[in-house]
């Protein structure tokens, strides 16, 4: 017999349900079908024509436990009569999946590229998020079944009260993730916020040396001891890559190093218009060709990864932000549907609220019509979120003649970045006619 796992979410959306496991932070959207196929599934005498690839994706993403009857089956039927009545705003979730929350604009250091700005003594490190705003929001959270928060900022662990706000997310049914530089991480720390519920922390690292770390990040070292206290204590740890021009030959060897290290994922990023040195971003940036690069190197690297955390007993697995979509599609797009690819985002899948309460439908575009942070009303009323919405409808150029373009949508904080128009096309997409163009950006060395 099968049960909902104790860590699984179920979340009713229209015409189907939203998964979410909690400790591993899987998440399945299943349609009408897919939510009678789970309830059979759970049902004290489970038909025996119940798909085993069905079954066996379920189980081995812990949705589903082996187990006696213990009301799952009760919990998928209610769950199936609420999706045939919920609404949702169009091509969005009922609700947010995540939210990125931004615990303070404080930074303790300065990166070449920082799109926050957060260098130190900047005007905009001037605040923390007050802790009222921080409970208005969780509150608001649980009430519409959000899944997880994101902390960042600026550097969370400046915030005092950090330890507080992790546990006071999970007590209000949320996974609370965390993306630092690292040089706060002290043992006594990672033990305390691993004890408040901390799901996982994302280190930043740009090279797996320090010499080639320090064209994009100044502290090498703290980062490294940041992850040995991680696996010290026993805190669920990731590294976030950033793909640029100065960091991109040494991709595999942070993959290999994040393997081997014990990093959960390998997350890689796109860099995003910065707000400090104004030509960075265009001396940074891959270029067409320079994606192509990654995209035939991606494969492999990431065959190399399963195959020897495999070996080593261990999980480890490459995650791509959302504006890398284009990275994939080597993949039909019914493929890409299947395994819940979404592309951009914002507004669809989670939503952005800054330190002094504006909610945004992404980090890196600061447009908001709504304060306070009252996320629900932003995702429902925003005439901001709206507008990321209506893309498919608006996009022009490659864009819009891409087989990709419901699950990709390209950078629209790229393009503007890059002089374009917000419906333009993204500039460094690699696909189509002028996939091949631009100059080489560099050797990925296996």
């Amino acid at each position: 017999m099968f049960a909902l796992s104790p860590a699984t979410i179920l979340r009713p959306e229209p015409q189907g349900a939203l998964l979410f496991q909690q400790e591993t932070a899987e998440t399945a959207l299943l349609d009408v079908a897919g939510l009678q196929a789970l309830y059979r599934l759970c049902a004290p005498a489970p038909r025996r024509e119940m798909p085993l690839t069905f079954a066996g994706y379920l189980l081995d993403k812990g949705f589903v436990a082996y187990g006696p009857p213990d009301g799952s089956a009760e919990r998928v039927a209610e769950c199936l009569e609420a999706a045939r009545t919920i609404s949702a705003p169009p091509r969005s979730l009922a609700a947010p999946e995540t939210i990125h929350f931004s615990v303070t604009g404080c930074c303790d250091q300065a990166c070449a590229g920082c799109f926050y700005s957060a260098r130190p003594g900047s005007d905009v490190s001037a605040a923390h998020a007050p802790w009222e705003l921080f409970q208005q929001v969780v509150c608001q959270a649980e009430r519409a079944r959000v899944f997880q928060i994101a902390l960042g900022g600026g550097e969370p662990l400046l915030h005092p009260r950090l330890v507080e706000m992790v546990r006071l997310a999970r007590q209000h049914r949320l996974v609370p993730n965390l993306t630092t530089n690292g040089n706060r991480l002290t043992r006594d720390l990672a033990v305390a916020l691993r004890e408040a519920g901390l799901g996982q922390v994302q280190i930043s690292l740009n090279g797996a040396s320090e010499a080639t770390n320090a064209r994009t990040r100044p502290n090498f070292r703290p980062a490294m001891a940041a992850i040995e206290v991680c696996r010290q204590v026993g805190l669920r740890f990731g590294l976030n890559f950033l793909l640029t021009r100065s960091s991109l030959e040494e991709l595999p060897a942070v993959v290999r190093l994040g393997r081997r290290l014990g990093a959960a994922s390998i997350n890689l990023l796109r860099p995003k218009p910065p707000t400090t040195e104004g030509d960075w971003l265009a001396r940074e940036s891959l270029d067409a060709e320079g994606y192509q690069q990654v995209k035939r190197a991606l494969p492999s690297l990431q065959s190399d990864v399963q195959r020897e955390s495999k070996i080593e007993n261990r999980k480890s697995k490459i995650t791509l932000d959302a504006s890398l979509t284009f990275l994939l599609t080597d993949w039909p797009p019914e493929q890409l549907y299947r395994r819940g690819i979404w592309g951009c985002c914002a507004a669809r899948k989670f939503v952005t609220i800054l330190q002094d309460g504006a909610v945004l439908p992404c980090s890196h575009v600061r447009w908001s019509d709504v304060g306070g942070g009252d996320f629900m009303r932003a995702w429902l009323e925003s005439a901001v979120f709206a507008r990321f919405r209506a893309q498919e409808e608006t996009l022009r150029g490659r864009c819009a003649d891409c087989a990709y373009l419901e699950l990709c949508k390209g950078c629209r904080a790229v393009v503007l970045a890059f002089g374009g128009d917000f419906a333009d096309s993204d500039p460094h997409c690699p696909r189509g006619p002028d996939g091949r163009k631009g100059a080489s950006t560099g050797v990925l060395r296996r």
